[in-house]
């Protein structure tokens, strides 16, 4: 399985798709292997502005953007940094909407209360694409609200197969078992699982070398004219997979930053101008702020203080 094709299990589970007017809430800024899950069970995107001071989809942007035809909410932890998902939950609750965090590259990250990213949701995907902390080449795992729901999922990864029905006494495949729901081809290989499993072990120590460089890094350019590190929401803590600048001459600085060798881009297109989802543009002026000067930078547990030391000195030789 990989992210998509967990987020695509959600979104069925919950019914979303079922009625071809059925819509989910999702950030515009965001990867199309999240968003297309959308369009694959058949619904229809609602394009959500984000907070461009914390990368972190806005409240009062969802609030008004739900109609009688949304079913869900999918909330996408921006490169790690979580979103207000406690505020989202109400929204939900009040609106009998399914809560999905896509949180597939926010392992680890911490809303205000303590909890971890991932635990509030009534889903929640963690992808291990090869450049996550926890890496299985490809995968991802999908965090279900019950054993009933986590059942349903795991037939539904085989092509809808119940596994213990499908063949008979004899080894051959038994015409009586129904399949009543086409499922996904998504079972994740037994080599990817046990490579995922053994960098589970090392999770904390990356995250904590991970924020350790990002404090750095912010330290560093904290004098910067026109440089501005994005912030985690108040009393929340980032999984850094990403480490996120705000640049008053964007462009310019992301060129010289390339041109110095640094790994470095916008991160993602706004998936609201692609007219294959079927859906129109919207006006979202964070998103927008946020397109115009955001750039991500590395700030990963592979990198020492050296590292740390030579992006920031590349940063300011972009700036200058």
């Amino acid at each position: 399985s990989d992210s998509t094709q967990a987020l695509e299990a959600a979104l069925r589970c919950a019914g979303v798709g079922r009625n071809p007017e059925d819509e989910v809430l999702t950030l515009s800024y965001n990867c199309m292997s999240s968003n297309a899950a959308i369009f694959y069970v058949g619904a229809r995107p609602v394009w959500v502005d984000i907070d461009p001071k914390h990368a972190a989809m806005r409240l009062p942007d969802v609030q008004m953007s739900i109609t009688t035809n949304s079913r869900a909410l999918m909330v996408y932890h921006v490169a790690g940094y979580p979103s207000d998902i406690v505020g989202l939950q109400a929204l939900c609750d009040k609106h009998s909407l399914t809560l999905i965090e896509d949180a597939n590259n926010a392992l680890g990250a911490k809303l205000p209360d303590g909890r971890s990213v991932g635990s509030v949701g009534d889903f929640a995907v963690f992808s291990f694409y090869a450049n996550r902390n926890v890496n299985a080449i490809e995968g991802a795992a999908l965090v279900c609200p019950d054993q009933r729901v986590a059942d349903q999922v795991r037939t539904m990864r085989r092509f809808g197969i119940d596994q213990t029905r499908f063949r008979d006494l004899s080894g051959e495949i038994d015409a009586s078992c129904d399949i009543p729901e086409i499922g996904l081809p998504a079972t994740l290989p037994n080599a990817h699982a046990a490579l995922a499993l053994h960098q589970l072990d090392q999770l904390d120590g990356r995250l904590a070398r991970t924020r350790a460089n990002a404090a750095s890094i912010a330290q560093g350019l904290k004098d910067v004219p026109g440089v501005l590190p994005i912030s985690p929401i108040e009393g929340g803590v980032s999984a850094y997979w990403a480490f996120l600048l705000f640049c008053e001459r964007r462009d310019s600085v992301l060129d010289r930053l390339k041109k110095l060798g640094v790994g470095c881009s916008k991160l993602h297109q706004p998936n609201h101008v692609y007219s294959g989802f079927g859906v129109p543009a919207r006006d979202l002026p964070g998103t927008k702020s946020f397109m115009d000067g955001i750039i991500a930078v590395p700030c990963g547990w592979w990198m020492d203080k050296a590292a740390c030391a030579a992006l920031v000195e590349a940063v300011r030789e972009a700036v200058r």
